[in-house]
């Protein structure tokens, strides 16, 4: 085993090491601790200040730089709900996120950056800030991708754990959703933990759910490793309007256009409805939703697709949208629109 010294440059971060030589920040500092002396060790999660090096495996460093991937994207969201017509929920939230790719290692990494938010009632912006401090936790993430473009393995769960413990520790139990929930229903609380422990934990396999967030649903597809041949997808949509009911989609792509190096791709779910399906659907909707809405079940319908644009150069993603439309006819709406764009000039 041949050990080479990384020297450590101005704004590098374990992160951004461990990214570069694709690795996991935990194998990264290990490894360097193992073979590094007692001065030199790294304890903690940060770049001690008085280290310039970190010592590496040659043969981790051997990366073409053409093969890294790194930019910037900017999303708006924007969520309505509807009952018999009336608007009752409008929540429009926008994010910022750091993307790295090594495509010769099939790796990458994924940070939320920024996050705003604006809704209506403003009562349940409360609940926003909660789901905003999970969301933080969770994506920041690193993990290896399958030939098909996906997460297929989460490889940084042990700084995920922990930041979700750190949180759960010092930060949770002072939000003031977490507050006033408290009073009214303490189990409903602790249930809040245990969801996370499950999400957060070492044993957590939830790599699939990544891709219920539409920005992962955008960046990490097909057209990552295939220019033009892309088999039909699989995917287990959770409804919104009856969950935790899963509506089985397949999903169709199609090249609508290729131009000036920009491929145009759309994606379109298609779904069908059995007899089992539709009787679960009807039970959950009577059980959620009829005495608000006051009228009988009608009919279940979705539409669920995406148009998106890829720089043929590099296969990533250049801009993005997502329209999702989940009703029981005139009588319940949930619509969500997701846009996405890769930023130009604010760049890693």
């Amino acid at each position: 085993m041949e050990i080479i010294k990384y020297e450590i440059k101005k704004g590098d971060t374990l992160e951004s090491i461990a990214i570069q030589q694709g690795l996991p920040v935990r194998e990264l500092v290990n490894f360097h601790n193992e073979n590094c002396g007692l001065t030199n060790m790294i304890i903690g999660d940060k770049v001690p200040i008085q280290l310039t090096f970190i010592l590496l495996e040659k043969e981790k460093k051997d990366i073409n730089e053409e093969d890294i991937f790194a930019a910037r994207y900017r999303c708006e969201q924007i969520n309505t709900s509807k009952f018999n017509g009336n608007l009752v929920h409008y929540v429009e939230q926008n994010f910022q996120y750091l993307l790295k790719i090594n495509f010769q290692e099939k790796t990458g990494h994924v940070k939320l950056e920024d996050y705003k938010k604006n809704m209506s009632p403003a009562l349940i912006a409360e609940t926003f800030d909660f789901i905003e401090a999970t969301e933080r936790i969770k994506n920041n993430v690193s993990f290896k991708l399958n030939s098909k473009g996906k997460i297929k393995e989460i490889t940084n769960k042990e700084e995920i754990n922990k930041n979700w413990n750190d949180f759960k520790e010092n930060t949770f139990n002072n939000l003031a959703f977490i507050k006033k929930l408290q009073e009214v229903n303490p189990s409903a609380v602790h249930e809040l933990k245990n969801i996370g422990d499950r999400q957060f934990s070492l044993s957590a396999n939830n790599e699939e759910e990544y891709w219920r967030n539409f920005f992962y649903f955008c960046c990490f597809d097909q057209y990552l490793f295939n220019n033009d041949h892309w088999d039909e997808m699989k995917f287990d949509f959770v409804s919104t309007i009856v969950p935790p009911i899963i509506i089985p989609l397949s999903i169709r792509y199609d090249k609508v256009d290729e131009k000036d190096g920009i491929i145009t791709v759309r994606k379109v779910a298609e779904y069908k409805l059995t007899e089992n399906l539709e009787k679960e659907i009807i039970k959950r909707y009577d059980e959620l939703h009829k005495s608000v809405v006051k009228y009988n079940f009608t009919a279940y319908k979705l539409i669920f697709r995406s148009t998106i644009e890829i720089d043929s150069s590099n296969k990533t993603l250049k801009t993005g949208k997502v329209v999702l439309k989940e009703e029981v006819s005139d009588n319940i709406e949930n619509e969500c629109t997701f846009i996405i764009k890769k930023l130009e000039n604010f760049t890693p």
